[in-house]
């Protein structure tokens, strides 16, 4: 996965065989295989750093919290709440996935298509919910305080 917007290219991971992933780079997840351990992470406490939850024109919210580490440069762990929806439970899900170990910086390029891209088979009229949850964390990176990153909005991005 490529990473658009930003300035930047973020190397594809595979999502870590112990989470289901089985090390195919090219291969997008499917939402089934984001969907259960979005219910085990959206269950847990939240963690140090919470923003407020976004919300969109279909009555779904989301809110993520972030804990740093490495002096406050990278996300140590992701966390977050959102209502259930299988779709935005499994964006919410890969996208933790993918932020985790990441710098603020590259994490805040993280988009809405590159989420549509991460998970196969989501139908066209819920493709929405990957705004929802890249606004949410969005405001997470913002609630971190670092000035230097660049949270733009995309069109369409959920508001609170």
């Amino acid at each position: 996965m490529a990473v658009s917007g930003g300035g930047g290219d973020i190397a594809q991971r595979p999502a870590p065989a112990c989470c289901g992933g089985n090390g195919n780079v090219g291969r997008p997840l499917s939402v089934s295989d984001c969907f259960d351990r979005g219910l085990r992470r959206r269950r847990r406490a939240p963690l140090p750093i919470e923003a407020h939850a976004r919300s969109d024109g279909n009555g779904l919210s989301a809110a993520f919290s972030i804990r740093l580490r490495d002096g406050g440069g990278t996300i140590g762990d992701v966390g977050f709440r959102a209502d259930t929806c299988v779709t935005l439970i499994a964006y919410c899900e890969r996208l933790a996935e993918l932020a985790t170990g990441r710098s603020l910086d590259t994490a805040a390029r993280l988009s809405a298509p590159d989420l549509v891209a991460e998970l196969a088979g989501v139908p066209p009229l819920k493709q929405d919910r990957a705004t929802l949850a890249v606004a949410a964390f969005r405001a997470a990176l913002a609630a971190c305080g670092d000035g230097s990153m660049s949270l733009q909005s995309e069109p369409g991005e959920a508001r609170p």
